[in-house]
């Protein structure tokens, strides 16, 4: 790992973070809910992203492009931690409903976009 690499994995890290905050902003004031939407609209984007960049950039003869664009701008635009911590504020609010569709969510739809995705690109690209 050059340090070169260490700093482009940073700035896309940080250029997904922004992303990120600017799409929950815009979607928590669109659809002001206890629901947290905007986390789980992320992270299924950030799903699609990942499974877009494995199938058309992981053999990409230019080095460093997928790691770039998963560990870096992907890494930093999802959020796992935050819909983690999302679960555990719905429990202790006691709207344990939408604690627990969340919780399912959180998980099963980000693994559902990856797998439906990656059938869908690797169609798409023949």
């Amino acid at each position: 790992m050059s340090v070169t690499m260490l700093l482009l994995v940073s700035a896309c890290g940080g250029a997904g973070a922004v992303a990120r905050f600017v799409l929950d902003t815009l979607i928590k004031r669109a659809w002001p809910s206890v629901f947290p939407r905007s986390t789980l609209v992320i992270n299924v984007l950030a799903s699609l992203g990942f499974a877009a960049a494995l199938v058309f950039l992981r053999n990409l003869p230019i080095f460093g492009v997928y790691t770039l664009v998963t560990t870096g701008f992907l890494g930093g635009f999802s959020t796992f931690s935050t819909a983690m911590n999302e679960v555990v504020t719905l429990a202790r609010g006691g709207h344990w409903r939408e604690c627990c569709t969340y919780a399912v969510l959180s998980v099963g739809l980000p693994v559902l976009t990856m797998l439906l995705s990656i059938m869908l690109f690797v169609s798409v690209r023949g």
